[in-house]
């Protein structure tokens, strides 16, 4: 009977202190990358638009003008909006910005003192990627102007925003 007990401990014993075990490992990692970063633009110019019919100027990417409904003063200045724009090198980054704007003239002349903005643009493509150094991003845009709009200098703020992907 010693010799079953001591068989039975000896098995229940064996069992129980000859576990096994394993380990495993994984590599953790982690990447810094600069922040994106846009610095305020150029003036977006539409010009001159002589008073009179309602319709629109756009001023495209690389600064030109088209105008349909109303008059352009020829000669005037125009432009596109540059913005400067630094992301890091090989990162795909979103370009947006609000739906429209609104121009506003301080005048006390009774009629529309007010002008929207909308149909922003901008030269970055569809996938604008980071080089890790400075790049110009050229923003256009269209104006809408009312008839018999009320003359004077009309001003208002857009906004981009940058956003890595």
């Amino acid at each position: 009977m010693k010799k079953i007990t001591f068989i039975l401990f000896a098995l229940i014993a064996g069992t129980t202190f000859a576990q096994n075990t394993d380990n495993g490992t994984a590599t953790a990692s982690a990447s810094i990358v600069s922040a994106i970063t846009i610095a305020d633009g150029t003036t977006l110019n539409f010009g001159k638009i002589l008073k009179g019919t309602a319709g629109t100027v756009a001023i495209s990417t690389a600064g030109l003008r088209s105008v349909t409904g109303v008059t352009e003063i020829v000669g005037t200045a125009v432009s596109a909006s540059t913005f400067v724009v630094n992301a890091s090198d090989g990162y795909v980054y979103d370009v947006t910005f609000i739906p429209s704007i609104t121009l506003t003239n301080g005048s006390t002349a009774t009629g529309t003192k007010t002008m929207t903005v909308d149909t922003f643009i901008h030269d970055a493509g569809v996938t604008p990627t980071g080089t890790g150094a400075d790049q110009n991003l050229n923003v256009g845009a269209t104006l809408h102007v009312v008839a018999d709009q009320v003359e004077g200098n009309y001003s208002g703020t857009a906004s981009v925003t940058v956003t890595y992907q």
